[in-house]
């Protein structure tokens, strides 16, 4: 594995202070990349980083513990401008947390150039779904060298279709690099594998990232009538064909009902390797997600086509949302899509009560489990995760301090953090 999630490098916004080491990356890294000079003096770079660098765009640096800068990244409105690593960093993951911030801060796509002669960064970037727009005789930059332009666009077509067992499409959508282990990301009720927008590029290296679909979601099919074990068969079938591709095991990570699928499908398939699963235990005797009448509430607002209520309904009342929250939650722009994916809540809140996704059914998992707990979460999560890990048989479970049931949102380099740890 490469030790780009070293907690000793940390990545800040960068300050006017900041300019003769953001400079000095940009000199080193150029140097121990190109065999050609720079178009421009030392001097001349280190004052344009000053003066026009830093105050025209959005910079950031990685920092070591002695305020030593090992790497930058400048933004402009729609273009990655810069990104430079020292060369003792360079392959230590660097990199990817800088482009991982990138893509989060540009969430509607990035364009970025880079020469043809630098093959490292070619490869980095097309691992990333960075695609060739243009390629440059040389004539648009200072040292008159061939360039190429590339672009990131989410949302983009399926990296992979597979069949299900009965035969529903599925749509994967690749992150990481064909070099690491493959993983697999789950999405939630309502969500599509968008929702893993922000923790899956932080995610890429050591792994091989793919977020799916889950069926009736965004790019993939559905095969009616709904039953929770046709999502285990689903993802069996995912894991089976990454397995394949790749001549390894397959980790996965299941956010909420996603990591209710995670571990059904483990059941099916020995090519799921380990499972990390976030708040998706089901509830325990005694207790229940279900407020009472929430079954009715939900389908009164279907048949009325409330969509945007229904979703409103079901995160206050079953995810335990606050008022705060969903407000900000309705501001963005994620959100029509979220409420267009509304009719699906009702056949998840039922189908919990399927004796295969029981605590008893789930309970005989025998790969490795790491169930993550969000510490400001609804008390059942709490229960039904304990619950879990007691039948387990080779069970742990790590709380995110301060996290409620999105933590991919609020928390991600806690929750990236953990899976990392029980995944390397």
């Amino acid at each position: 594995m490469t030790d780009g999630a070293d907690p000793t490098v940390a990545i800040r916004r960068a300050v006017e202070t900041d300019a003769d080491g953001v400079a000095q990356v940009q000199l080193d890294a150029w140097r121990a990349t190109y065999d050609f000079p720079l178009a421009h003096p030392d001097d001349a770079v280190r004052r344009w980083t000053r003066e026009t660098l830093l105050p025209g765009t959005e910079a950031w640096v990685a920092v070591e513990p002695d305020g030593r800068i090992v790497a930058m990244m400048a933004l402009s409105e729609n273009m990655l401008e810069q990104l430079y690593v020292v060369p003792r960093w360079i392959g230590r993951g660097l990199g990817s947390r800088l482009l991982a911030i990138a893509k989060e801060r540009r969430p509607n796509g990035l364009d970025l150039y880079t020469f043809q002669a630098n093959t490292r960064a070619r490869r980095f970037y097309e691992a990333r779904r960075f695609v060739v727009v243009a390629m440059g005789d040389g004539a648009g930059n200072d040292e008159g060298q061939p360039d190429i332009r590339y672009a990131w666009r989410p949302g983009t077509a399926a990296d992979l279709v597979v069949p299900s067992r009965d035969g529903t499409p599925l749509a994967v959508f690749r992150t990481g690099s064909a070099d690491g282990p493959p993983l697999i990301l789950v999405h939630g009720t309502t969500a599509d594998h968008t929702t893993f927008r922000t923790i899956g590029p932080r995610l890429v290296e050591p792994f091989d990232v793919y977020s799916m679909d889950r069926r009736g979601r965004g790019a993939s099919g559905d095969t009616l009538p709904y039953a929770i074990e046709r999502e285990f068969e689903d993802l069996a079938a995912v894991a089976n064909a990454l397995a394949e591709r790749s001549g390894r095991g397959v980790d996965v990570v299941g956010h909420s009902y996603g990591g209710r699928t995670a571990l059904g499908g483990a059941l099916l398939t020995t090519a799921i390797a380990r499972v990390v699963c976030y708040e998706g235990a089901p509830s325990p005797p005694g207790a229940s997600y279900h407020p009472p009448g929430i079954e009715d509430r939900l389908r009164e607002r279907l048949a009325a086509d409330d969509r945007d209520g229904a979703l409103g309904t079901f995160l206050t009342e079953v995810v335990g949302m606050s008022a705060t929250d969903l407000a900000a939650y309705r501001a963005n722009p994620v959100w029509p899509t979220r409420a267009a994916a509304a009719g699906t809540i009702l056949r998840e809140l039922e189908a919990e009560e399927d004796p295969a996704a029981s605590l008893d059914a789930l309970g005989n998992v025998r790969q490795p489990v790491l169930q993550l707990l969000g510490s400001a979460s609804i008390d059942v999560f709490a229960q039904a995760t304990r619950a879990l890990d007691a039948r387990l048989i080779d069970g742990r479970v790590t709380v995110v301090e301060g996290a409620r049931h999105a933590a991919h949102h609020t928390h991600p380099d806690a929750v990236v953090d953990s899976v990392r740890t029980f995944l390397t």
